[in-house]
């Protein structure tokens, strides 16, 4: 009964690092429905005889799989060239079903979507799951992919790393302080990649997804070959980034300290923002 608990318990937290991954999606469909109303109200008023448009839905499809997946409702998933990046299934079962890459335990492909005609991307290593986050104006894809290595901080659970799809190739753009996870966010067109890091540094609060995760998550920015640590506010250890301008500006979130607050039980949290020092 103590292992079937303990399994569960894991499970449990496993789910806490997908909803992490994917909290956007919730957000994005809470503010399309907020703002529903109020766009339909201003379509009415526009005129006794406003302009019917007629649209159509498309179904993207999948690579033989159940079900297909964006990240989140709005933003990088789609470009001004009608190109939309996300991730299909397969039919093949995934190889650990105890930690499924997605909640129908299917292999799961990133995908390219263009004029009707879905393009498998690919993944690190053939038999595993890849997903694809975000797409730029000028086509680069950022994403997760495993790496069919088992973390052998967090027993049993699969290695995933941050991924760049650029020129019909995959790049893995590694870890921080020998870390074993890497996470991205966003990318712009000149190829830089905002994201997240898991290094090997004990944390009780990883920033990632408290209480399933065991070490620091770091923000980092991803160019040239090269990532950099972002850092984070005050005295805190972690920090995600999420989003890259054309600037090169990032936006993320941070914990400020280490101690935990008596409400959420974690250390207190801020939005970041982190561009390049100008030296004169």
């Amino acid at each position: 009964m103590k292992e079937k608990n303990m399994k569960q318990n894991v499970k449990s937290k496993f789910r806490m690092l997908l909803a992490a991954i994917t909290f956007s999606a919730a957000l994005a469909l809470l503010f399309a429905a907020l703002a529903l109303p109020g766009r339909l109200a201003a379509q009415h008023n526009q005129g006794a005889n406003p302009k019917h448009h007629h649209y159509k839905l498309i179904d993207l499809g999948t690579f033989g799989g159940p079900t297909s997946y964006f990240t989140n409702g709005f933003d990088g998933i789609l470009n001004n060239h009608g190109t939309a990046a996300g991730w299909a299934d397969t039919s093949t079962p995934d190889p650990v079903p105890s930690f499924c890459y997605n909640p129908d335990c299917f292999v799961s492909h990133a995908f390219q979507w263009q004029s009707g005609v879905l393009t498998d991307l690919g993944t690190l290593v053939a038999g595993w799951s890849s997903s694809a986050f975000w797409i730029s104006g000028n086509g680069l894809i950022a994403g997760n992919s495993q790496n069919g290595e088992i973390d052998p901080l967090i027993p049993g659970f699969p290695e995933f790393r941050a991924v760049l799809w650029q020129k019909g190739g995959i790049t893995d753009l590694g870890t921080l302080e020998g870390g074993y996870e890497s996470f991205a966010g966003a990318v712009n067109n000149r190829g830089q990649v905002a994201g997240a890091a898991l290094n090997t540094i004990p944390d009780p609060f990883c920033l990632l997804a408290p209480g399933f995760c065991t070490t620091e998550t770091r923000a980092f920015l991803w160019q040239n070959g090269a990532m950099q640590d972002l850092g984070s506010l005050g005295t805190g250890n972690d920090a995600l980034a999420s989003l890259i301008n054309e600037r090169g500006q990032i936006a993320g979130i941070s914990y400020t300290n280490t101690t935990p607050n008596p409400i959420t039980g974690l250390p207190t949290q801020d939005p970041f923002l982190w561009q390049k020092r100008h030296h004169a």
